[in-house]
């Protein structure tokens, strides 16, 4: 990063004379050697903090028996937020389900009936 700064810095300023540039050039050279310096320090405190993560496995799965307790845990957090229906309600519920229940096996016996007499008038089977 140093070195592209100094470019930048160095292209801005146009020097007035050769003399100025020899002058530059010097600076730059030692810059450019701290810098080189720097980044190798960066880059050992990098893999070093990349083998220190790597030892810690943050991302390792849980256990079997983790996963079921965390499991139920949750079931029981859930259970624990449902609106449960009054009796009231749930009677009511109930009687609608077996009403409709009736009615649906009365409309399927019916259409049995109806297509079976089909069939025997149809075919002729009882004599």
């Amino acid at each position: 990063m140093a070195n592209k700064k100094s470019k930048k810095k160095s292209a801005q300023s146009a020097p007035a004379s050769a003399a100025t540039e020899t002058k530059k050039v010097a600076p730059k050279k030692a810059s450019a050697k701290k810098a080189d310096a720097s980044k190798k320090g960066a880059d050992l405190k990098k893999a070093s903090a990349k083998k220190a993560t790597k030892g810690k496995k943050k991302d390792a799965k849980p256990g079997f028996f983790a996963r079921i307790k965390k499991y139920f845990s949750q079931v029981r957090s859930e259970m624990k937020r449902v609106v449960w229906p009054s009796k009231k309600e749930l009677v009511n519920y109930s009687v609608t389900v077996v009403i409709s229940l009736l009615v649906v096996g009365v409309v399927i016996a019916g259409l049995d009936a109806l297509i079976s007499e089909g069939l025997v008038l149809f075919s002729g089977l009882r004599g």
